[in-house]
């Protein structure tokens, strides 16, 4: 998910992974699957067979645990924030946990566009000190979204194969 908003003589774009539930839904989901499979383990231990059930519990344990990752990771969050002479980067789950700040001028958008529709646009801020890898998690439609926006914020767009054109 790709948000634009301009703030005085700012534009300050936030980047976040599509989330298609949050974390309150998935605990739902969590507490349906172990109920299920611990339903199923009870039965089979009354039946006789008992050692289903660490395996069961194993299975509801790491089912929570993946789930929670995948949750987790979905709550990332990039800003870019392009002032008239600074570009400052700021990325964390929940709050900003890393800063980077580029002087605009010497700052460089590095693009790898897709070869195919199996592959992603890559985006790189770079100023020639440090390189900053922008939205890993966004899908290709919000990448060519992101680009477009920094485009249209007047930032430099070094493309790997500048001869074509889109």
């Amino acid at each position: 998910m790709v948000k634009l908003k301009h703030k005085h003589e700012s534009v300050i774009l936030t980047l976040q992974p599509n989330r298609s539930a949050n974390w309150q839904q998935n605990k739902i989901i969590i507490m349906v699957m172990a109920a299920f499979v611990m339903i199923i383990a009870i039965a089979w231990s009354a039946v006789g067979v008992w050692i289903i059930l660490p395996f069961a519990g194993f299975e509801a344990g790491l089912l929570a645990f993946l789930m929670y990752r995948v949750s987790y990771s979905t709550y990332q969050k990039q800003i870019i924030t392009i002032h008239l002479d600074t570009v400052t980067f700021q990325a964390g789950v929940y709050y900003p946990k890393r800063f980077h700040s580029f002087n605009r001028d010497k700052l460089f958008v590095k693009t790898i566009e897709a070869q195919s529709e199996f592959e992603q646009t890559h985006i790189t801020l770079d100023d020639g000190h440090q390189a900053i890898v922008i939205g890993q998690f966004l899908n290709q439609p919000d990448r060519v979204a992101t680009l477009d926006h920094l485009k249209k914020a007047k930032l430099h767009i070094h493309i790997e194969k500048w001869w074509k054109t889109r």
